[in-house]
């Protein structure tokens, strides 16, 4: 099987948002769904604009035969600055003043389980593979790729997140190499629960994102590659 990739571009929007609501569709559901809105209608608009960390500029699509098969956004604590405020003005735009607010407190109370990387660390985040092709390598594949391409930009660390519910993309994780650093649980309220942990006392190890499920207040378990 031949997998190709590709920037992601606006026409992708239809096969790429479902993909990307797939990484983490509780965190998604916090931060984007308000009474009538949904988390899909959210990204969509996103992904639509070249900026913020769900514009299609910041995504890889992987494919197969022509047909999107998975997806990822990379980016590192350099570009994250810029990508934020381009969500921000989004999500205002999107939602207006009021309900802006609301999403944008949101957001930041996620931040609190999922902070921004550091400068020199490649962040993984929006890591989804279709239904059909699941097991078959995509996902290693695209994480691979971009391992190069952040050993290429000299960054230090590569980095993701992954839900303590979710004990497949672990695996995947493990096997390519990545190890627990940081465990932090996510309550309703958004802050931290009094058994928030680090595994590893090292403040310069980072990891990057899967899932998150705030409701049932798994541990949030951050990796990074046991050499990289």
């Amino acid at each position: 099987m031949e997998i190709r990739f590709r920037k992601a571009t606006p026409s992708d929007v239809e096969e790429a948002c479902p993909l990307i609501y797939s990484a983490a569709p509780e965190a998604f559901d916090y931060m984007f769904a308000l009474r009538d809105y949904r988390a899909l209608n959210f990204l969509r608009f996103a992904f639509l604009h070249e900026d913020g960390l769900f514009g299609y500029d910041n995504h890889l699509i992987a494919e197969v035969d022509h047909e999107v098969a998975g997806i990822g956004a990379f980016y590192s604590g350099r570009e994250y600055l810029s990508l934020g405020l381009g969500n921000t003005k989004q999500v205002f735009k999107f939602y207006g003043f009021f309900d802006g607010s609301s999403v944008f407190k949101r957001c930041l109370q996620i931040q609190k389980v999922v902070p921004p990387p550091k400068k020199d660390a490649e962040y993984v985040a929006d890591l989804g593979v279709k239904e059909k092709f699941r097991g078959q390598g995509i996902g290693t594949a695209i994480l691979k790729r971009q391992q190069e391409i952040a050993r290429s930009k000299k960054h230090r660390f590569y980095i993701l997140d992954v839900a303590a519910n979710n004990p497949r993309a672990q695996k995947l994780y493990e096997a390519l190499g990545f190890r627990v650093t940081h465990e932090r649980p996510f309550l309703p309220s958004g802050k931290p629960g009094p058994n928030s942990r680090d595994t590893i006392p090292n403040s310069d190890s980072f990891g990057c994102t899967v899932a998150i499920n705030y409701v049932l207040c798994p541990l949030s378990l951050r990796f990074f590659p046991k050499e990289f």
